[in-house]
C-alpha cells in the first residue's frame, strides 16, 4: 500500500511534469498513453488520473489513432475502477474506428468495453450481443491473442446469465472463462471460475458435478501450492456433506477449512460476510449430539440480520428436540418476522435487479426519438422529395419537347436536302444537254452545301454521328419518317390521318422498309440474311441501325421493352462478341462504310 500511495500521489505528478515539459506534439501524447497502458493492470487508479490530466481539447487535434487510443484506455480504467458508464456514443465511435484500422485484439477490447457500457446502461440483451461480437472478433489461433480480455468477456456474460437464472448458459460461459483464464496464465481467476460453477450446478441439483468440480479445484491447488484457495473451496462440500448426514467427512473438512483458509482470527471468529459458516458448524454439532455447542453456534448468528432465518431455523430444531415450549413460541414469532422481511426484501431485490438489467425508460426515449425523426422526415423530407421528383419530370419533359422540336426541324432540313440534291442531279443532267446554264447549277449546289451544314449542326445537337452521312440520310427517307410517325403520332401534323395512338408497323410497311434498306445498303441487308436471325431480331437490327430508340422499337414490333432489351443484348453478344448492347448501333452502322 505504501508503494501504491507513493506512485499515485508523488511519482505520477512528477512523471506528468517531465512529460509535459520534456515532450512536444504527438510524441507527448503517445508517451503519456504508453505510460497509462503500463499502469493499467496494477494501478488503474493512477492510469485514470494520468489520462484525466491530459488536455482533451488539444489531444483531439492530434491524429485519429491517438484520440481513439486515449478513449479506449480511459474507458478501460473507468471499467476497472467500477465507475459506471453513462453513454455509449464515444465507445461506438471507437469500435467503428478499430473495426477499420486495428488488430483483432484491439477490436476485442473495444467491443468488450462497449458491452460493459450497455451493462451499466441496464441494457443486458444489447450487452450480450456486443460481447458475442467481441468473441467473434478474437483470433484464438494467433500467438498473441488477448486471452485476458477474452476470459473477462465470458465472465461478464456468465454474471448476466446468473442474474437471469439461466444456469445452463451460465455454465457454458464459465467453462470458457476458465479455459481462457488458464491460457492467459491467471490461475486465481481460473479457480474463481471453477468455484462459481458450483452455484450453477446447485441450481440444477447436480451434486455429483459439484463434488467432481471441488476435487478438480483441490487437485489444481495442490499442484500449484495454493493452500488457502484449496481450503476455501471446501465450503460447498461441507454443506453438501451435512445435507447427506456425512458428519465425519464434514468434520474433517471443517477442521482443514478453519486451519488453512485464513478467514479466522485468534478467537475463532470468521471474517465479516462469512458468518453463515456458524450455521454449518451448528448443524455439525447437532448431528454428532453436542446440542449445547450447536445452540451456541446458532446464537452467534442472531446479531446478523442476513443470517437471522438460519439462526431461528437451527434453534427451533434444537428446541423441538428438547421440548422447550416457551423457547419454541418465542423463536417461532422471530422466525415468522424474519421470513416476512426476507420475502419482502427478496421481492424488492428482484425488482431492482430487473431494473438494473433492463432500462425500459431509456428504450422509450430512444423509441420517441426515432418517432420524432420519422415525423420530421415525413414533414420535411417527403415534400422536398416530391418537389424534386416533379422538377425532374418537368426537366425531362422539357428536354424531350426540345428534342422533338429539333427532330422536326432536322427532318424538314433533310427533306429539303434530299429535294435539293434531286434538283441538282436533274440540273446536272440538263447541263450536259446544254439545256441550263452552269450558274443555275452552281446556285443549287451552293444551296445543297448550306443545307448539309444545317443538317450537320442539327445532328450534333441531337447527338447523332456526323461521320456516317448515308445512314443519317436514309433514316430520314419517306418510309423511315412514316415509321417514326407510327411510333410517335403526337409529333406529326397529320395526327388525324394516323390516329392519336402509337401502333405496331404492318407487314406492308415492313416490306417497304426492307425494300428501301436493300436498295440503299445491300451489304447490311446481306449481313442480316447471312446470320439467319429470327423475325424479331431482324426487325430490332433494322430499327437500331436506323437510330430508333428502345421505346419506338418495342412499339413498332409489338413486343414489350424487356424483350427488346434482351434481344439487343443477345444480338450484341452473338454477332459482335460484346458484353452489352451499349455500342450495338455503331457496330451495325459500320457494317457498310459510307459512300
Amino acid at each position: 500500500m505504501k508503494n501504491h500511495y507513493l506512485l499515485t500521489h508523488i511519482l505520477s505528478p512528477v512523471f506528468l511534469g517531465v512529460c509535459f515539459f520534456g515532450c512536444t506534439g504527438g510524441r507527448q501524447y503517445r508517451a503519456l498513453l504508453e505510460q497509462a497502458d503500463s499502469l493499467m493492470a496494477t494501478y488503474p487508479d493512477s492510469a485514470y488520473a494520468l489520462l484525466n490530466s491530459i488536455d482533451s481539447v488539444d489531444l483531439h487535434s492530434q491524429r485519429k489513432s491517438v484520440c481513439m487510443r486515449y478513449e479506449l484506455l480511459r474507458a478501460e480504467a473507468q471499467n476497472k475502477l467500477l465507475i459506471p458508464f453513462t453513454t455509449d456514443s464515444v465507445l461506438r465511435e471507437v469500435v467503428r474506428y478499430y473495426d477499420r484500422h486495428c488488430s483483432s485484439n484491439q477490436q476485442l477490447k473495444a467491443r468488450y468495453l462497449l458491452g460493459c457500457t450497455y451493462r451499466d446502461l441496464h441494457e443486458a440483451p444489447i450487452a450480450l450481443l456486443t460481447w458475442e461480437d467481441a468473441i467473434a472478433a478474437a483470433d484464438t489461433t494467433a500467438a498473441d491473442c488477448d486471452y485476458a480480455t477474452l476470459f473477462r468477456v465470458y465472465g461478464q456474460m456468465a454474471d448476466v446469465y446468473f442474474r437471469q437464472y439461466m444456469p445452463e448458459r451460465e455454465l457454458h460461459a464459465r467453462d470458457y472463462y476458465c479455459k481462457y483464464a488458464l491460457q492467459a496464465g491467471d490461475t486465481l481467476n481460473y479457480i474463481k471460475g471453477l468455484l462459481k460453477m458450483n452455484d450453477a450446478y446447485l441450481s440444477l441439483g447436480d451434486t455429483i458435478s459439484i463434488f467432481a468440480n471441488i476435487e478438480k479445484v483441490k487437485q489444481f491447488c495442490m499442484t500449484n501450492g495454493l493452500d488457502g484457495e484449496m481450503s476455501q473451496c471446501s465450503l460447498m462440500a461441507i454443506r453438501l456433506s451435512l445435507d447427506n448426514n456425512e458428519f465425519l467427512s464434514a468434520g474433517e473438512m471443517m477442521k482443514l477449512f478453519e486451519q488453512k483458509s485464513g478467514l479466522f482470527d485468534n478467537n475463532g471468529n470468521i471474517t465479516l460476510g462469512q458468518e453463515r459458516y456458524y450455521y454449518d458448524k451448528g448443524r455439525y454439532f447437532a448431528g454428532i449430539g453436542l446440542l449445547d455447542s450447536a445452540e451456541n453456534q446458532f446464537r452467534r448468528l442472531l446479531p446478523y440480520e442476513d443470517c437471522l432465518i438460519d439462526a431461528c431455523h437451527g434453534l427451533l430444531f434444537l428446541f423441538q428436540y428438547q421440548a422447550r415450549t416457551d423457547s419454541i413460541l418465542k423463536y417461532t414469532l422471530v422466525y415468522e418476522q424474519a421470513l416476512a422481511s426476507y420475502l419482502s426484501n427478496t421481492r424488492t431485490t428482484a425488482i431492482a435487479q430487473s431494473a438494473g438489467m433492463y432500462d425500459y425508460s431509456r428504450q422509450e426515449r430512444i423509441a420517441q426519438k426515432r418517432k420524432l425523426q420519422l415525423w420530421l422526415t415525413l414533414v420535411f423530407l417527403v415534400p422536398l422529395a416530391l418537389a424534386a421528383a416533379i422538377l425532374v419530370v418537368w426537366l425531362l419533359y422539357k428536354k424531350r419537347s426540345e428534342r422533338r422540336k429539333f427532330l422536326n426541324l432536322y427532318k424538314k432540313s433533310v427533306d429539303e436536302l434530299f429535294e435539293a440534291k434531286r434538283v441538282s442531279q436533274l440540273l446536272r443532267q440538263a447541263l450536259s444537254k446544254k439545256e441550263v446554264t452552269k450558274k443555275l447549277l452552281d446556285e443549287k449546289d451552293q444551296e445543297v452545301q448550306q443545307l448539309e451544314e444545317v443538317v450537320a449542326v442539327l445532328q450534333n445537337q441531337l447527338g447523332a454521328s456526323g461521320d456516317i452521312k448515308i445512314h443519317q440520310q436514309l433514316s430520314e427517307a419517306e418510309i423511315i419518317q412514316k415509321f417514326h410517325d407510327v411510333a410517335n403520332p403526337y409529333i406529326t401534323k397529320e395526327k388525324e390521318s394516323l390516329g392519336t395512338r402509337s401502333r405496331a408497323a404492318t407487314q406492308k410497311e415492313w416490306a417497304g422498309m426492307k425494300e428501301v434498306l436493300t436498295a440503299a445498303h445491300p451489304q447490311f441487308f446481306l449481313f442480316l440474311q447471312k446470320h439467319k436471325l429470327s423475325d424479331l431480331k431482324t426487325k430490332v437490327c433494322i430499327l437500331s441501325y436506323l437510330g430508333f430508340d428502345n421505346t419506338e422499337i418495342a412499339t413498332l414490333t409489338g413486343a414489350n421493352p424487356g424483350s427488346i432489351t434482351n434481344a439487343r443484348t443477345a444480338i450484341a453478344r452473338d454477332l459482335f462478341n460484346l458484353t452489352s448492347a451499349r455500342n450495338l448501333n455503331r457496330c451495325l452502322i459500320e457494317i457498310e462504310s459510307p459512300a
